[in-house]
């Protein structure tokens, strides 16, 4: 798409900036003396340095280098040649099978596959019958406990007691804001120092042997 110019760009004036940018520039007059004055012979060019005479020398390919292979592959003269032998011929035949299986088929009851003779009247040794008995569980084995059991009649209606309620409710404890700024928050009384357990806390306290 050419641009349509419009009229004032057609009569503007350059101002003196643009044109005094437009001009070239022009060269130094002692450069253009100096350059009339310089004889050909006098020019010299320096030759490349051994760096890049290393560095122009093309990459050579790595030693251990192999060529892609070609798609084609050629057979051997001897191989389109040979003579496949009557054994080779014969195992070439696919194998016949009788009504779709490997052995005849006989009455229902017994196996596809026949059982040697020998092996019908072999006898196991000890060690074999040994290691034919299923292995025990261990003697502290405990089955796995149903879900569901009953509950006993005397836990069905047992009463719970005044010290069980009581112990039932939740403790009473001061506001946390209270607590926080309480220096005696984690002291412990003298008293509970001084307790001693009872031999039915320590019966309790060991851990169940399984």
């Amino acid at each position: 798409m050419i641009w349509e110019i419009p009229p004032p760009a057609l009569i503007s004036q350059p101002s003196k900036r643009i044109q005094k940018l437009a001009k070239p520039n022009k060269y130094k007059t002692q450069f253009l003396l100096d350059r009339d004055n310089l004889e050909p012979e006098t020019l010299h060019f320096s030759g490349p340095s051994p760096r890049i005479l290393q560095l122009s020398v093309a990459k050579g390919t790595d030693p251990n280098y192999v060529p892609p292979k070609s798609i084609e592959t050629k057979i051997s003269f001897s191989t389109l040649s040979a003579v496949a032998s009557p054994r080779i011929i014969d195992l070439a035949h696919p194998r016949i099978k009788i009504e779709g299986l490997c052995y005849e088929r006989v009455k229902n009851e017994l196996p596809i596959r026949p059982v040697a003779p020998a092996a019908l009247l072999a006898k196991p040794t000890d060690r074999t019958v040994n290691l034919a008995k299923s292995k025990r569980v261990h003697e502290d084995y405990l089955p796995a406990r149903d879900p569901h059991w009953p509950v006993s009649y005397a836990a069905a209606h047992s009463r719970v007691s005044d010290r069980i309620q009581e112990l039932a409710h939740p403790p009473a404890r001061t506001s946390v804001h209270i607590v926080y700024y309480d220096p005696d928050v984690f002291k412990v009384k003298p008293s509970a120092l001084r307790a001693q357990c009872s031999p039915r806390v320590k019966e309790l306290a060991e851990p169940i042997v399984r």
